[in-house]
């Protein structure tokens, strides 16, 4: 017996806020050491940060503390000790699209096996707040020949409680972060300095909530707490942005910004982190599923489960080639790139209708906008619903008259490909959709005619 369809209804007469640009991303436009740009998509996409993390897997030799002072034995106020120009490029290159920077402090990811090189614990902590400090004095205050960019965040290191980005202990990160964030926010108060980038929320033996405590403890500044996580479920990142909130609530910190500044959809077959290595079949097809169908249902999913989650920015890990990108090695986009550029385009319509509540358990999600220009958007998700077909009832669309309702979908065959066009008015409002998971459909309405 065929399933009854999903019952789901959009009023646009009510406004329930604004939808929220959480589409933010790791990584800028130059990639393959300058051999890709893509600056014209991020200019199209209208990212709204961009964390400066695992840069040189882009472009070698930036924004790591050791690519841009290289000595660390040498004098860190004479600027004749840095190298700037490749990051200066770097950071330009992303200014340029429009979006703003989130800077990591710290070193790449070394998956090095013999031994690592970079990530080890400075040898003077307060030597190398020294050295953060003047970074930032050259990017915003003009050091060294330098800029006035304005960033505003800055994070300090990546992923400390594992040995691939930290080789010290816990507390030495915690003593690490409490020089350097003291000493960022005594050059500059209105800077906003945070980390520690603990996974899944609260991080291993407790590592969050270890570093809220010193933090609050010791005085330290925190004005966004950052956090990571790959999952094939949404509710696990509805979840952990719950426990982060609660976190930094019971140790006081009302006031400091939720990030969620590494995300993305991990598969389930079999495919776990250090199977790069040992079984490049299994990451073929991680690859293939992250950036298919799947994934992009489920991007798309997140995207709007998001707008109702403490979470105050989002940045999806990340907009280049390879494993988890949403381009090909040609620059070419995959289906995860049109899952963003559907919510994108969402956004054109950014005064959020009501609709029927959005549950993660569910599977599926929808989210509606009008505009002041007499247009109308819905996008809706189905990341992994037994359902497939969806009677969305419109209810009071900002104009009077008919509207003209074009469905785009995007599946294993379709990549937000125009699939039916229709006319609807206020006695027949009932958009049927086929949509079996995964899969994404974005509708457009304007007044006919």
């Amino acid at each position: 017996m065929p399933m009854a369809p999903v019952n789901l209804n959009v009023d646009f007469s009510t406004r329930t806020g604004d939808i929220r640009p959480m589409h933010s991303v790791n990584l800028g436009p130059v990639q393959m050491n300058g051999w890709m740009d893509t600056s014209d998509m991020y200019r199209e996409m209208n990212f709204p940060l961009v964390r400066l993390h695992d840069c040189q897997y882009a472009v070698p030799e930036t924004v790591d503390v050791h690519c841009i002072f290289p000595l660390f034995d040498a004098d860190p106020h004479d600027p004749r000790n840095y190298r700037f120009a490749i990051s200066d490029d770097y950071i330009q290159s992303i200014l340029d699209t429009g979006s703003q920077i989130v800077y990591r402090l710290g070193e790449t990811i070394e998956h090095h096996t013999r031994r690592h090189y970079f990530v080890h614990p400075p040898k003077d902590f307060q030597k190398w707040a020294t050295i953060c400090v003047n970074i930032i004095r050259h990017y915003n205050d003009g050091w060294a020949d330098g800029f006035h960019h304005n960033i505003r965040y800055w994070e300090i290191w990546n992923e400390p409680w594992i040995s691939a980005c930290w080789e010290g202990t816990h507390e030495q990160y915690f003593q690490l972060y409490e020089i350097a964030a003291k000493a960022i926010k005594a050059h500059d108060p209105n800077l906003k300095v945070g980390g520690p980038t603990a996974l899944c929320g609260t991080g291993p033996e407790d590592f969050g909530e270890k570093f809220v405590k010193h933090c609050q403890l010791t005085g330290a500044p925190l004005d966004f707490y950052s956090w990571h996580i790959y999952t094939p479920e949404p509710t696990a990142i509805v979840e952990d942005s719950h426990k982060v909130r609660d976190l930094l609530k019971r140790y006081g910190f009302d006031r400091t910004e939720n990030h969620l500044n590494e995300w993305s959809y991990l598969p389930t077959e079999g495919f776990r982190f250090n199977s790069i290595k040992k079984d490049p079949l299994c990451i073929k097809r991680a690859e293939a599923e992250i950036s298919g169908a799947p994934g992009a249902a489920f991007d798309a999913a997140m995207l709007i489960y998001m707008q109702d989650c403490p979470i105050d920015v989002a940045m999806y890990y990340w907009a280049l080639n390879g494993l988890w990108g949403f381009l090909d090695n040609q620059a070419a986009p995959r289906k995860n790139y049109h899952a963003f550029k559907a919510f994108r385009t969402l956004l054109n319509t950014p005064r959020r209708a009501k609709s029927t509540t959005n549950d993660p358990a569910t599977g599926y999600a929808l989210l509606a906008g009008a505009s002041d220009e007499k247009q109308a958007n819905i996008l809706l998700a189905n990341a992994r619903a037994r359902q497939s077909v969806f009677a969305v009832t419109l209810a009071k669309w900002p104009w009077s008259g008919k509207a003209v309702c074009k469905q785009y979908i995007l599946d294993e065959h379709r990549d937000l490909l125009l699939a039916n066009q229709s006319v609807l008015d206020e006695s027949s409002s009932v958009v049927t959709l086929n949509l079996p998971a995964p899969a994404v459909a974005l509708l457009t309405l304007s007044p006919e005619a």
